[in-house]
């Protein structure tokens, strides 16, 4: 009858070990197999502000001199182009 205590318990070991699901630290994503493709993750903890080092803004630009020759070749270029679509549509009337 002992032995036969002692073998029922051995063999039911390995499922009780199984059962038992390790504790672990961190992070724990719980979700269901048939969940259509998305994950939602809710913070736990705010973020440290204080860790930027200057607020969000935008980026300011030093000005510089206009360089008449370029500017006046884009403003050439740009006319071109200008001339070149008004053209087409025109032609396609």
């Amino acid at each position: 009858m002992r032995r036969g205590l002692v073998s029922g318990l051995l063999l039911l070991l390995p499922a009780i070990a199984a059962a038992e699901e390790p504790e672990a630290v961190g992070t724990t994503i719980v979700g269901e197999r048939e969940a259509a493709v998305g994950l939602y993750l809710a913070p736990w903890q705010d973020e440290q502000a204080s860790d930027l080092d200057r607020p969000p803004g935008l980026y300011d630009v030093p000005l510089q001199a206009l360089d008449a020759r370029g500017f006046g070749l884009q403003a050439d270029y740009d006319e071109a182009i200008r001339n070149y679509r008004r053209e087409r549509l025109y032609r396609s009337r």
